[in-house]
């Protein structure tokens, strides 16, 4: 058996990448030629891919995790960046929606690096850096494996893109044999994970009059109105107006939108194969996902095509070209003032919050409106319109090999192109409601409007590599020099019109007004490039030393700012190769410290041009009947803008024990960011946006560990444990931007969740408010309670510390040195990050499960989670009716009230603990024997069932089932799903 292959592994049983060369040469070394099955794991070389390039995990000096297919493959999951959650330590995986198709994953590697936006790693997929879309358009059917680099040595050879690490994909390739036919479908069905619950129309009814009640007003709903309810009388006309009703709606209006379950349908083939001189792997996806709407637009499409060739040209020079493209449709309700999300006037919030007394139609089929009170939801989803996307992205990748020239010597030349088309038509339908007479009472999206986007993104690169490995005797030398341009383009034009001719099949030109015609395009173009090195020695195996220096230059920066060199220096030690650990310490297999500084670089969350002066332009000026278009300087520009600095430091141990049985890692790091950018507050007077300066130092530290174990009993019976866990946190150190804790939504309500991000001395996302003591239970409490100026607390309310004694509870003078009653009540950050992977398989049938969690984090649900009534016409929710009386004084929630602020204020009242464990994924499968196959022309046939997402334990207490701890801001969302699939896997 001769035979070389990259990546070798068991379908569901080892985690990691093998580089196996059987009677073959392997990374210069010989290996015996052996039966497969007498192969032991100190004749394996385990090799991980790393920066521009890969190297034999042995002489790995940096903290390097891996994440093999089976973690993948099989899972009811529409993009990559989901299936990799929890599967690495330092890697944070969270998203914000399950919107199919548009779940706003925010991806970190090793925590926070910057404020000035998100610091995402820098995604490599064969060889050439991606964008974010590409890497979530991935079909995970397609991919071989995951390299995350996590500390400043092992990514600092990309300098300026690695200072939120980087994750290194491969794709999969074909090997020499005969076409192998490899087919994989599954179907799920989907249920929402966290969903609130109305209370009936009685409850609401007998809430909304005692709420207003205790605020002072008189009640929203007579004796007659309820009497009515109570009775289930529907369509009561209203004596006063015969044109309106009183009351009808005793149904659930969620009822009538949502779905109880949908489903998500995956389909994969691929063909790979080879002669000697070529292989190939040929692959096509789609994906196809329901949404929870049942009316109304709500779904979405992927196909995924993709082609990987290698050809062997002759002794010295092969070819390698990749291939691939995604094309994903998305369809919604309509977008804008009423999105999907809970922002603003949410169709979803709008659906749990407005009143049921009233009918979504009228007797004869009319949506029926009662002012603000009306069910506008329902008819929005339904008919108000739809949001339409596509998005296309195309990757292409040529690489020509040139070695044996010489002895160790080989050259690269890579060209990468990733074109991404973006289409998207937004239509706001008019739609019309009345009351029981004929006329038109209201309109929602009027008038109604038409907007078309469409986006190109073109990004190209070049890499040209020379790579040397040495050899003398026990002295092992590598070098490689490189150097790497990259360009990207992008246009955006929008073209929108309003007051349209029809009310269907919208078009731009179907328009009585040329004057709503409005159009802008914006291009704007970025450049980098950069030398890079990379050395490596090491003496036997046993003493490593690797050193890298990459010099970046970006069109991002100010003129004289734009280059900077980014060094690393790493070394590590094999102790299991010194003699001395023979005999008593011989079941050690590795023992590796290591040691790692670097510094990298980041230009993140800042424009392509903000080193100068910005003009942009304006029509909202009218003289005399027409608009008046013109030009005006939209923000300071920042002459002096440089590259952030990232030094990192990481000590680290990588172990096995007893053959490789049991193995693990564990690093301690910490990241200083000395030059960060930041935003600086201008009065606004100013009346223009304000720069973004590097006037700020960030420091963030933490530690990660990881534990393995691999065992069989028996010859039949296998099975794996796998555990990770991490933690990060951080201190801003310095911020000279002007920003102190500043009254900004701290007297407001609850919705501002009183979180601030740039204070001094205290970490990012640091949630400030005040401390409780319980209610206010009796007349003597309520005189001597404190008060927040301008409200007027009553028994039932909540009762504050007053932290400074003067008498009330506020912010002071808005400083840390003057804060009033603020206190540090936590901060949304992530803690102690967990992932446990569990697999096992008997004969022909594999079982394994997966569990991911957080175990600190503190959030502050939204306003109407909270405080249900403050605006009049919102109503509550069933968690809502465990409020205070005096006979329940330990309630959840306080006395109800209309527009009551004393309760409405950030507080460790509404402060709630985050931390989480969820069952993320159960699959056991089972594959039909051999012997059952034989004589036909299938060589493997596996069914399984899969879930993901299927249990969650979590302290969020009453808001348990109403929130998931998994979303950063905590509303009436689009919720998560659970999903239960049943598939099968074909090879032919």
């Amino acid at each position: 058996m001769k035979s070389t292959s990259d990546y070798l592994y068991y379908k569901k049983g080892v985690f990691f990448f093998l580089m196996l060369s059987i009677g073959g040469s392997m990374m210069g070394q010989k290996l015996p030629e052996k039966k497969k099955d007498t192969l032991k794991s100190k004749d394996i070389d385990e090799v991980v891919m790393v920066g521009y390039g890969k190297q034999k995990k042995i002489n790995v000096t940096g903290a390097v995790s891996t994440i093999g297919p089976e973690v993948l493959e099989d899972r009811p999951v529409t993009n990559v960046a989901r299936a990799i959650q929890g599967a690495s330590p330092g890697l944070s995986v969270t998203r914000s929606s399950g919107r199919p198709g548009s779940e706003s994953i925010n991806v970190e590697v090793r925590g926070a690096t910057t404020v000035n936006g998100a610091t995402p790693p820098l995604y490599v997929i064969d060889g050439v850096v991606a964008s974010q879309e590409a890497f979530t358009a991935l079909n995970p059917n397609d991919i071989a494996g995951i390299s995350v680099l996590r500390d400043g040595g092992a990514a600092a050879i990309y300098g300026s893109r690695a200072a939120g690490g980087v994750l290194i994909v491969t794709t999969k390739t074909g090997r020499k044999g005969k076409m192998k036919i490899s087919y994989s479908s599954s179907m799920a069905i989907q249920r929402p994970m966290n969903l609130p619950k109305r209370v009936s129309l009685l409850q609401e009814a007998e809430y909304a009059n005692l709420a207003r009640a205790n605020s002072g007003l008189q009640p929203e709903y007579s004796e007659i109105d309820l009497d009515y309810i109570r009775r289930g009388i529907e369509y009561v006309t209203d004596p006063s107006n015969p044109n309106r009703y009183i009351t009808y709606n005793q149904k659930s209006i969620p009822d009538m939108v949502l779905r109880k379950t949908y489903n998500m349908y995956q389909n994969n083939i691929d063909f790979s194969g080879g002669s000697e001189k070529i292989t190939y792997m040929a692959s096509i996806g789609n994906l196809q996902q329901d949404g929870i709407f049942k009316v109304g637009e709500d779904d979405f499409t992927r196909w995924n095509y993709r082609l990987n060739l290698n050809a062997q040209v002759n002794d010295y020079i092969s070819i390698d070209l990749r291939s691939s493209y995604a094309s994903e449709y998305h369809r919604r309700a309509v977008d804008g003032g009423y999105g999907l999300e809970a922002g603003g006037n949410g169709i979803f919030r709008q659906l749990y919050t407005a009143r049921q007394r009233f009918p979504v139609y009228t007797e004869d089929g009319r949506y029926y409106i009662a002012g603000t009170s009306s069910i506008f939801g329902y008819a929005l989803l339904k008919d108000g319109g739809f949001n339409r996307r596509t998005v296309n992205t195309l990757s292409n990748i040529g690489t020509i090999t040139l070695k044996n020239l010489a002895k160790g010597l080989e050259f690269k030349a890579i060209y990468g192109r990733e074109n991404l088309d973006f289409n998207e038509t937004n239509f706001r339908r008019t739609v019309n409601f009345y009351d029981k007479g004929p006329a038109v009472i209201g309109r929602q999206n009027s008038p109604n409007s038409y907007q078309v986007e469409r986006r190109l993104q073109l990004t190209e690169n070049f890499q040209f590599l020379a790579d040397y490995t040495l050899k003398l005797n026990k002295h092992n030398f590598h070098v490689l020099g490189g150097f790497q341009y990259e360009n990207t383009r992008r246009d955006w034009l929008t073209a929108r019109t309003s007051n349209l001719y029809v009310n269907e099949n919208p078009s731009l030109n179907f328009t009585g007004d040329q004057r709503n015609k409005t159009n802008s395009q914006y291009i704007d173009e970025l450049a980098l490039q950069a030398f890079f090195g990379r050395f490596n020695y090491n003496f036997n195996e046993k003493y490593i030393f690797e050193a890298t220096v990459r010099s970046d230059e970006s069109s991002r920066l100010a003129p004289g700012k734009r280059i900077k060199v980014f060094p690393s220096f790493s070394f590590a030690w094999n102790m299991q190769k010194e003699g001395w650990f023979e005999g008593s310490l011989g079941f050690i297999t590795e023992l590796k410290p290591r040691v790692t500084w670097a510094k990298v670089g980041s230009q993140a969350g800042i424009g392509y041009y903000d080193f100068m002066r910005n003009l942009s332009s304006g029509n909202n000026i009218i003289v005399g009947i027409d608009r008046t278009t013109f030009v005006y300087q939209s923000g300071i520009p920042s002459p002096n803008l440089a590259w952030e600095t990232i030094e990192t430091r990481n000590i680290g141990v990588d172990f096995s024990l007893f053959n490789n049985k049991l193995s693990g890692t564990f690093d301690y790091y910490n990241k200083f960011n000395r030059n960060m950018l930041v935003g600086i507050n201008l009065p606004a007077t100013v009346g223009i946006s304000t720069p973004i300066v590097n006037a700020g130092e960030l420091k963030v530290w933490g530690w990660e560990a990881s534990l393995q174990y691999k065992g069989k009993i028996g010859q039949d019976f296998k099975y794996s444990v796998t555990a990770n866990v991490s933690d990060s946190d951080n201190r801003v150190i310095r911020y000279d931007g002007g920003r102190d804790v500043v009254k900004q939504g701290l007297n407001q309500v609850v919705r501002d969740r009183g979180i601030f991000d740039l204070i001094e001395g205290y970490s990012l996302n640091t949630i400030w408010g005040y401390k409780t003591n319980g209610y206010i239970q009796n007349a003597e409490q309520l005189a001597n309670a404190p008060r927040i100026p301008g409200t007027m607390p009553g028994i039932g309310d909540i009762l504050y510390i007053d932290q400074n004694g003067d008498g009330k509870i506020d912010v002071g003078g808005g400083r840390l040195g003057d804060r009033g009653d603020l206190v540090n009540l936590g901060n949304t950050n992530p803690r102690y990050l967990f992932g446990l992977n569990m697999f096992m398989s008997w004969k022909n049938i594999d079982f394994s499960f997966f569990v991911q969690g957080v175990g600190k984090r503190n959030i502050m649900p939204s306003s109407e989670l909270i405080f249900p009534q403050q605006q009049p016409w919102y109503q509550p929710l069933s968690i809502h009716m465990d409020y205070w009386r005096p006979d329940n004084p330990n309630a959840a929630f306080p006395r109800p009230m209309v527009n009551g602020r004393q309760n409405n204020v950030p507080s460790d009242k509404w402060v709630v603990n985050a931390a989480y464990a969820r069952l993320k994924n159960v699959q056991v499968g089972y594959s039909l024997p051999q012997s059952a196959l034989k004589g036909m022309p299938i060589s493997r046939l596996r069914i399984y069932v899969t879930g993901e997402d299927l249990l969650t334990v979590s302290k969020l207490g009453v808001f348990k089932g109403v929130i998931d701890p998994e979303q950063p801001y905590n509303g009436i969302n689009y919720p998560f799903s659970s999903s239960v699939a049943l598939g099968v896997n074909v090879d032919f």
